[in-house]
């Protein structure tokens, strides 16, 4: 393919997994999910470049600040202390409680 004189290089669903090393079912649900960009051409996903590296830069996860990092950790402990437990009880049955049967 060409745009402008430049050739563009179409990767398909199996080609561009290999790429990214992630599983094809991976890359198709994302795709279908429209979370990533692709181009479907013949009724088949298929990648370029760009998109390849777009994908790259979408599921890039950046390091916290270290100070920032514990702040958020301290809320997390702060927000899970305040929560208080309820024990669980059962229900009580409709006909009274259960007991043993005495032999008569």
């Amino acid at each position: 393919m060409t745009a402008g004189g430049a050739s563009i290089a179409v990767h398909t669903l199996d080609e561009a997994a290999a790429i990214l090393r992630v599983k094809p079912s991976w890359l198709k649900r994302r795709a279908a999910a429209r979370r990533i960009p692709f181009t479907m051409l013949g009724g088949a996903y298929h990648f370029t470049a760009e998109h390849i590296d777009e994908i790259v830069r979408i599921n890039e996860k950046q390091p916290a600040a270290g100070r920032e990092a514990r702040a958020a950790r301290r809320k997390t402990q702060e927000r899970h202390a305040d929560q208080t437990v309820t024990m669980l009880r059962p229900r009580p049955r409709p006909d009274g409680p259960r007991r043993k049967r005495t032999a008569a």
